[in-house]
């Protein structure tokens, strides 16, 4: 027996006994001369590894997965901010709006992240940039070390960068002086811009603020943007840019019903009337904004039923030129026109340009509120305006070789209100029939043919790739009106601050937010 003395210290030391070599020699070898249950070892050994590489595969899936959405949250906190700029101010609304949109995109207890903050930033003239950064924590690498792994994302949004042609068709007929409520607009009523005209005036101008920066943007880059106007009534006042562009546009001499007599009695007949050059003159002077109305162009029936133009409807054909008499403009001449003794000569129209607000401000303060409402001779000039065809062939499609976005806005207070009576673009309906085809006809049934050419009208409109944008204003569009607008392009405004938000929600749509980076 082998015994040992040991100390107090030595007791509390664990003790390796001591095997012999050749023990320890059989025992190494012993695996490789038996390899059952080696396999069990092996894959022991080798979970270690695997486990790191499916850990990293769920925790990096998942990494990815958070950092999409965030993404997605930046990108729509962007775009609500962008959205809600007026002009080119940023301020704490704007960016409100921008977190607002990002946390509810990302809620701040998605997918575990740590605690953030994203900024909302200003980079640029009509840019929103947005910044994230936080780290989303890991599970099973974490057993590796690695607890959390960062994410990041930036994005911004500005406004489209096109070249922009917009026409607006605007209603001022004798109700847009009333209150939007429908009473009498007079006294301290009027002076204060309570009226629809006034809150008109002050849409458009809104408007032309919200696409302000687009249109500076464009200016600089050698691009632009315009607009033209055409107020409508009973008629339109295009003449002056018909004689301007080519007096052989205007028709002279023209008929007018005018009184003849015999012994028994007076009646009207269609007369042939000449005008001298100094009545075109002053009719085509701009000094003379209460003259230069047209009468159409020869026009043919179209029964309710149609959804198309027939031949020698010259009218309803906005790409027509000049092929003759037919086709040109008569003036719309009250004095000549003796059947009626009222005129209604709306505003002057004003063709595509790029108006400083000074000048539009001063436009829009001359419209005044006269005549009957009739919505196709409106919406036929407003596509003359805007197409790239016809007698101006004003609005191309590309513009130094980039494209150019075409839109109509189309305003109006009231449902279609032709009379049989009034000296409209069309003569006078009870002795000309140019219409109806029938002097006997009624109101009602005039009003559904003006409608039946209204819709062929906005229908020809498109045709030539412009979007129509029409807005009812203290009235609600019936079905024909909001056919005319593109798709989801129709809307409804009750009073003046109404149709001012509902004009500056058109600049934001038309200015057509997309995501920069």
């Amino acid at each position: 027996m082998i015994s040992k003395r040991f100390s107090t210290e030595d007791e509390a030391k664990p003790v390796m006994p001591m095997l012999p070599s050749r023990w320890i020699r059989s025992l190494c070898a012993a695996p490789l001369r038996n390899v059952a249950g080696n396999t069990l070892a092996i894959v022991a050994f080798a979970m270690i590894p695997l486990t790191g590489m499916m850990g990293s595969a769920v925790d990096m899936g998942r990494s990815y997965t958070a950092k999409v959405r965030l993404q997605q949250a930046c990108d729509a906190g962007a775009l609500a901010g962008r959205r809600i700029m007026e002009g080119d101010v940023f301020n704490a609304g704007v960016e409100a709006e921008a977190l607002k949109f990002f946390h509810f995109n990302f809620p701040a207890a998605s997918f575990q992240v740590a605690s953030f903050n994203p900024t909302v930033t200003h980079p640029d003239v009509g840019v929103i940039g947005m910044e994230a950064k936080t780290a989303v924590p890991t599970t099973i690498m974490k057993l590796f070390g690695y607890e959390r792994l960062p994410i990041s994302v930036t994005c911004t949004a500005s406004q489209n960068f096109v070249n922009t042609d917009i026409v607006l068709v605007l209603d001022v007929t004798g109700s847009m002086a009333w209150r939007p409520n429908g009473n009498d607009c007079t006294g301290s009523c009027a002076s204060s811009g309570g009226s629809r005209i006034a809150g008109l005036r002050k849409a458009v101008l809104a408007l032309y603020d919200e696409l302000k920066p687009m249109q500076d943007q464009l200016e600089s880059a050698g691009m632009r943007l315009r607009y033209g106007v055409v107020p409508f009534s009973s008629t339109v006042n295009v003449g002056k840019l018909l004689y301007a562009e080519n007096s052989n546009y205007i028709r002279d001499p023209a008929t007018y019903q005018q009184v003849k007599c015999n012994s028994r009695y007076c009646y009207y007949t269609a007369t042939n009337v000449n005008h001298s050059q100094s009545w075109f003159r002053a009719w085509a002077s701009e000094s003379n904004p209460q003259l230069g109305c047209i009468e159409e162009r020869d026009t043919a029936y179209v029964a309710p039923s149609s959804s198309h133009a027939p031949a020698g409807a010259y009218d309803l054909d906005i790409n027509l030129g000049v092929t003759g008499n037919a086709t040109r403009w008569p003036p719309y001449d009250a004095d000549a026109q003796q059947a009626d003794d009222t005129g209604y000569c709306p505003y002057p129209a004003r063709r595509l340009t790029d108006w400083s607000r000074n000048d539009l401000s001063n436009y829009v303060d001359a419209l005044t509120p006269i005549g009957a409402t009739y919505h196709d001779i409106g919406m036929i000039w407003g596509g003359r305006l805007i197409s790239s065809g016809g007698v101006f062939a004003d609005s191309p499609t590309t513009y130094k070789n980039l494209p150019v976005n075409r839109y109509v806005i189309f305003m109006t207070d009231g449902e279609m209100a032709p009379s049989r009576g009034v000296y409209s673009a069309y003569g006078i309906e009870a002795y000309d029939a140019r219409v109806s085809g029938n002097t006997g006809t009624s109101d009602t049934r005039l009003t559904s043919l003006h409608d039946t050419r209204f819709t062929i009208a906005c229908d020809r409109v498109k045709e030539t790739g412009a979007k129509i944008i029409v807005v009812g204003f203290a009235t609600s569009l019936d079905t024909r009106r909001q056919n005319c607008a593109s798709d989801g392009m129709a809307q409804n405004a009750t009073d003046n601050q109404a149709l001012i938000d509902v004009f500056k929600d058109i600049g934001k749509k038309i200015g057509a937010l997309r995501l920069t980076q």
